[in-house]
């Protein structure tokens, strides 16, 4: 493992970077735990299991994915590790028959196309003040991370996002508004169908699933009234 003020000091050196254009903080710190970590790409989660989960940012769209598979399925290493406030890891191979025996729904053709890849996900924070999950992914076979300094990473990370509270509470960026869309889209369907909130958001990420959308995208679709789910088992759920 590196040496932790060297992990620190790089760090800083890559929260710095593209401050002053603006870049938000979330991005900056992503980007930068790509660069220590070696990774080729990485997304940061909050709130990973919860209803008020969100993606703080993605660096490239092979990590959006991959979040937003496991986004819409409900499961992954991201969920795992959130919820156990450990390591875990994921080796998407070509040769590979089926998904991981420990995630049976996480399959599809968009997270077939990535492999050869591994994917990371490591908990931001530790035991009850965990956060979420910084998941990060590296191309190729055998593509390891150096776990106490994946750890380490994550958890500065994590202190750096709390001590920006005020930032992270204004909905000022596109992955906070689509999870304030979700929010909205499943207070509608609770009340179209009379459900709870929980049963409400299975729904939307069922239907997400269904038609290779995002979550956030079959949200909007019940925002703004392109989607609408019966109100009866004799109807069908409408879609304009």
């Amino acid at each position: 493992m590196a040496d932790v003020d060297v992990l620190l000091l790089r760090l800083a050196q890559g929260v710095v970077r593209d401050v002053e254009r603006g870049v938000p903080l979330p991005v900056r710190l992503c980007r930068a735990a790509v660069d220590i970590l070696e990774c080729d790409g990485a997304a940061m989660t909050l709130a990973y299991t919860h209803l008020e989960r969100v993606t703080l940012c993605a660096t490239d769209d092979t990590a959006l994915a991959i979040e937003e598979t496991q986004d819409v399925l409900g499961q992954g290493p991201g969920h795992d590790a959130f919820r156990t406030r450990a390591y875990v890891r994921l080796d998407l191979m070509p040769e590979d028959a089926g998904p991981d025996p420990r995630w049976p729904l996480l399959k599809s053709e968009e997270l077939s196309a990535l492999a050869p890849v591994v994917v990371h996900a490591l908990p931001m924070g530790e035991g009850s003040g965990t956060i979420g999950v910084l998941t990060l992914y590296r191309r190729g076979r055998d593509a390891d991370l150096d776990i106490a300094a994946g750890l380490l990473v994550a958890q500065v990370l994590a202190a750096a996002l709390l001590a920006d509270a005020p930032t992270l509470e204004r909905a000022g960026y596109g992955e906070w508004s689509d999870r304030a869309l979700v929010h909205q889209a499943t207070g509608m369907v609770v009340a179209q169908l009379g459900l709870p909130v929980a049963d409400a958001l299975a729904l939307i990420r069922a239907h997400a699933y269904a038609h290779d959308h995002s979550v956030g995208e079959t949200a909007r679709e019940v925002v703004d009234h392109e989607l609408t789910f019966s109100g009866s088992p004799d109807e069908d759920i409408e879609s304009t």
